[in-house]
């Protein structure tokens, strides 16, 4: 397959389909960084720059005519997060992709915006993009697909329309064929199934807190008995690992059990199962860290009461000091260079440009090049963060390139 990419930006969509053995012909981006990375990873394909200035006549007698065209067009107007203005905005050059595909005639399109296109304009705006290309003599589909389904860690949601050339053949690559056997097994017969695949056992077994293990309502595996006024229900788990790896978890083979809490044992190093009771106690209310070495009586954190941020304190400034949550920890008298360290601005970090080419499905330092003089390990940050969120999530255009090939190929 060779394919004609316009509106390029670094080329999700060569990225994807190289696996495939898809060949470019030629980008069409204007963008002085989009097209630093274009000439740096594909030196050996032409940039024909700014899409409405080409002569598509004249490039189908000298190259030929492509399998394939495809681009996504400016989304700006199309957004909703925008003007809405529509094809009399920046989203008005989707003419020029119309006029690439009358001009080309390629047996399949591929055209990728935001969801708003569909709404633009009250919906006349992608109504012209769908009779333009039946004018020609192509099936379309489309479909909203969503990133995260195909393996990268963002939600991405972006309309693709695929349509081929005097066939009907483009719902296949969008539109999978769904079905179900008439003896699907029930959830309960499946859940064993998968737990025996595993060579796991039952690994939790509830019942009432009250009435014990021993009662005639017996223990309900996989399910935590109804909680009830006057006592909450207990949980515990049964495991064949070993935890006691300090003193205070127990000794080994012995476990730990405090009568006065109705506790079981604790895990131990022995090939018997032990048995940790984890009934849920409205006391237990703040936090407590004991680093990586949690003892036998630690509550469990809880859920913050308050809306605000919260304030989170160390010890000090050791390795593996106690962390607290809303709670200053002690002073301690022994440590006066290290005072307890505190925050209450707790901000999420920015992303690095490297992580955001993983969340786009790229190479990492895909966008670190050499640019404006400087070498790459000098590539500016901000154009790299604007090219990548410009781009097209790179898992999503491969999967439909397999599935153009799979039925191309019929």
């Amino acid at each position: 397959m060779r394919y004609v990419s316009l509106f390029s930006g670094i080329e999700a969509a060569s990225v994807a389909w190289a696996q495939l053995g898809w060949e470019p012909m030629v980008f069409s981006e204007i963008e002085p960084f989009p097209c630093a990375v274009l000439a740096s990873r594909f030196p050996s394909v032409p940039n024909l720059g700014d899409v409405s200035k080409i002569e598509w006549e004249e490039f189908k007698r000298e190259r030929g005519i492509p399998n394939v065209l495809v681009g996504g067009s400016p989304c700006q107007s199309f957004s909703v997060a925008g003007k809405r203005e529509g094809l009399e905005g920046a989203s008005g050059l989707m003419w020029e992709f119309v006029r690439a595909c009358d001009q080309l005639r390629p047996e399949w399109v591929v055209w990728e915006n935001v969801p708003g296109a569909l709404s633009s304009s009250h919906g006349e705006d992608f109504r012209c993009l769908l009779s333009s290309l039946d004018d020609f003599g192509y099936c379309s589909a489309w479909r909203v697909l969503d990133a995260q389904f195909f393996g990268v860690a963002q939600r991405r949601r972006r309309l693709f329309l695929v349509a081929s050339l005097g066939s009907g053949r483009a719902a296949e690559v969008l539109l999978e064929p769904c079905g179900m056997r008439g003896d699907t097994p029930s959830s309960r017969e499946k859940r064993k199934e998968l737990a025996s695949g595993i060579g796991r056992s039952i690994a939790f077994a509830g019942f009432a807190w009250h009435h014990g293990g021993n009662t005639g309502l017996g223990v309900q595996e996989e399910t935590s008995a109804t909680v009830e006024s006057n006592m909450p229900p207990a949980v515990y788990q049964i495991q064949g690992s070993a935890i006691d790896r300090e003193p205070e978890n127990g000794p080994s083979g012995a476990g730990l059990c405090d009568p006065d809490e109705s506790g079981a044992y604790t895990l131990t190093a022995t090939d018997r199962h032990g048995v940790a009771v984890l009934p849920f106690n409205t006391t237990q209310i703040t936090s407590k860290s004991n680093g990586s070495k949690p003892r036998y009586g630690d509550p469990c954190h809880p859920l913050c009461a308050t809306d605000h941020a919260p304030a989170i304190c160390m010890a000090d400034s050791a390795p593996n000091a106690a962390i607290d949550r809303d709670l200053a920890g002690m002073l301690k008298a022994n440590n006066n260079n290290n005072p307890p360290i505190v925050s209450s601005n707790c901000s999420v970090r920015r992303l690095t440009p490297r992580e955001c080419e993983r969340l786009q499905g790229f190479p990492d330092d895909w966008t670190l090049i050499p640019y404006r003089g400087k070498p790459a390990g000098e590539c500016p940050d901000t154009p790299r963060y604007k090219a990548l969120g410009n781009s097209m999530a790179v898992p999503v255009m491969r999967w439909i390139g397999e599935r153009i090939a799979a039925i191309a190929s019929r």
